[in-house]
């Protein structure tokens, strides 16, 4: 059936495929309204540039290629779609409705939504679907668009007034949709060309993959030119459209894009791929408040997953910093002051190398402090000698990949792994090295003190009361995790290496954890009185005060102590992955980053760019 209705213009000889309706203001005639298409039915390519200078609101396909354009003053003109979709447009667009979006599923026949200011109408669509537009609109949002991929089933977006829902959708579509609302904007439209691919637009931004290559010239060309995005709508035989109905409006400053596009002297996708890092995850705290969150890249790569900011990558050596929350929560319980000797809370005896004083005491808090003279992996040849280290060294842990067995904590104490056996190899506080072991048995006393293995205690006393549910210190916890890569990219074997040294270097966690941990510890330190959760507001500020080791708290290095931007922080290496994460506690401040590659110069790109974009030390 021919889709056309006709309305008089004042002066104006009738214009096809347009409807008077009551309520709608007059919108003048712009000529510079642009659009673009190919590959589309002739008659929709003339109506289109018929209508276009009205500001087009919807151009959009069914599955058999018939098609429908509406303007912002209610004009429209379709061909081949369900008598029952033009009807209820007809009707929605003489009640005064404003459409926003009309969309067809892939299973094609009378299956249809139509959007508005004022409600919507639908046919045919995935349960869930419906529910979630329904949803919407009793919550007071306005659906702006509805997009399904040519799958089809329950899978489709919906993007309101207020925020955005996907289910089923590419993954790294999903990933870019949030991506691009972090930065305060929304997303606008989203399309899915029928051979695979996407597009997401939200306001100012865009991202697709896999799209005719003149169609992504032509959003490129629009975007440059300072135009929004309003419309992007792929046919079912290939062909594209794309059109605007107005410049890009003022939008506040995007902290995200200022970013990425200032990593390295690149953006964090060229430095990404320059790395050979698949993938990162970043968030950042503003307001002791997660002010924005997003992922890149991939979990593993190769794979069709993304990463996101729920995603579980290794730590590393950040696995220290946490841990040291749990040694502060189990000293605080105890009633135990740090200066106490770690040694009768072992249950194992700690050798010592003869020219080791007898008297020394390895402490709580020189272990908190890597100042207790263990000095660990790497540095403590030759074994007869007790000084001439190089200040600093020390070392971590290799961890066990697939085809090794893994050993348990106290075979890694006594060196039956692969690492040297721990031992007092200078006399504690005489120097500091980075020490990897002194963690360990940390670790050990924890265990032995709690009678739970530190995976078990760090989610009772740590994790739980912090809302950090996708962090743990099990050798494989059960949530999603990122896979380690090597310098050249290729997924390492086994994926992840293991690390029963969990204190040292075995936790896994989210950005979005450790920025919880960091919203917590900025609190509590500067809180008046103690506030929920595992540290009184005295062991938060031993944490993060300057213990035996003048550049550090207790696990946890500081700096600009005295000013706003007193900071703390730490990082982290292992086989296949790197991290870092810092907060500041005058500010209400801070950041994590995490990524799935082998080199650290990335991470600490990513860290410059944040800092930058905000100002920060």
């Amino acid at each position: 059936m021919d889709r056309r209705r006709f309305l008089a213009l004042t002066g104006t000889a009738a214009v096809g495929a347009g409807l008077a309706t009551a309520g709608f203001g007059p919108v003048a005639q712009a000529a510079s309204y642009p659009f673009a298409d190919g590959g589309v039915p002739a008659e929709a390519h003339t109506k289109t540039a018929e209508l276009a200078p009205y500001g087009i609101t919807v151009m959009a396909f069914t599955p058999s290629n018939g098609w429908v354009v509406v303007t912002q003053d209610g004009r429209y003109f379709a061909r081949g779609i369900p008598d029952a979709c033009f009807a209820e447009l007809e009707r929605l667009i003489k009640g005064g409705t404003k459409i926003h979006c009309v969309a067809f599923p892939p299973a094609g026949g009378d299956t249809w939504v139509i959007t508005g200011d004022k409600g919507m109408a639908a046919r045919g669509l995935p349960e869930e679907c419906h529910a979630r537009i329904t949803a919407s609109y009793d919550a007071g949002r306005q659906v702006v668009d509805v997009a399904f991929p040519p799958a089809g089933g329950n899978r489709w977006t919906v993007a309101d007034t207020g925020g955005f829902y996907a289910k089923g959708i590419d993954d790294e579509c999903y990933q870019m949709m949030r991506n691009l609302t972090q930065g305060g904007r929304r997303v606008t439209r989203v399309a899915f060309p029928k051979a695979g691919g996407w597009a997401v637009v939200a306001q100012d931004e865009f991202h697709v993959r896999g799209i005719d290559d003149a169609c992504f010239e032509k959003l490129n060309d629009l975007a440059a030119d300072g135009w929004q995005l309003h419309n992007v709508a792929f046919s079912p035989t290939g062909g594209w459209s794309v059109s605007s109905r107005g410049k890009v409006p003022a939008l506040p400053a995007d902290r995200v894009r200022q970013v990425e596009n200032a990593v390295g002297g690149g953006t964090i996708w060229q430095r990404m791929n320059a790395w050979k890092t698949p993938g990162v995850a970043v968030a950042v705290v503003v307001g002791n408040k997660i002010a924005w969150s997003t992922g890149y890249g991939w979990l593993e790569a190769g794979s069709g997953a993304a990463a996101h900011p729920e995603t579980a990558f290794q730590a590393a050596s950040i696995s220290k910093a946490v841990a040291s929350v749990g040694v502060m929560r189990l000293m605080q319980t105890l009633k135990l002051p740090l200066t106490t000797d770690i040694r009768p809370h072992l249950g194992w005896t700690l050798p010592r190398r003869d020219c080791v004083a007898a008297t020394a005491v390895p402490t709580v808090d020189r272990l908190l402090s890597h100042r207790a003279g263990v000095i660990g992996r790497g540095s403590t040849s030759p074994a007869d000698v007790c000084s001439g280290f190089v200040s600093g060294t020390g070392g971590g842990f290799a961890g066990y990949g697939p085809n090794t067995t893994v050993p348990t904590l106290l075979q890694v104490m006594n060196g039956e792994g692969n690492s040297p056996k721990i031992e007092l190899t200078t006399n504690p506080g005489a120097e500091f090295h980075y020490s990897g072991a002194g963690f360990v048995l940390l670790q050990r006393m924890v265990e032995q003190k709690s009678g739970l293995p530190l995976a078990q205690y760090m989610d009772k006393e740590v994790f739980a009361p912090l809302g950090m549910k996708s962090s743990s210190y099990a050798l494989s916890p059960g949530f999603e995790l990122a896979a380690g890569h090597t310098a050249s990219g290729a997924v390492i074997p086994g994926m992840r290496n293991r690390y029963p040294e969990s204190a040292a270097a075995g936790l896994y966690t989210t950005v979005l954890d450790l920025c919880r941990l960091v919203s917590y510890l900025n609190r509590a330190y500067t809180a008046t009185s103690d506030i929920a959760g595992p540290l009184t507001r005295t062991s938060v500020r031993t944490l993060l005060t300057k213990g035996p080791e003048p550049t550090m708290g207790r696990g946890l290095f500081l700096s600009g102590a005295g000013t706003r931007n007193f900071s703390y922080t730490h990082d982290g290496s292992n086989y296949g992955f790197k991290s870092v994460f810092k907060g500041y506690p005058e500010l209400g401040a801070g950041y994590a980053v995490l990524a799935n590659g082998n080199n650290m110069t990335l991470v600490n790109e990513i860290a410059s760019a944040i800092r930058s974009a905000y100002g920060w030390v």
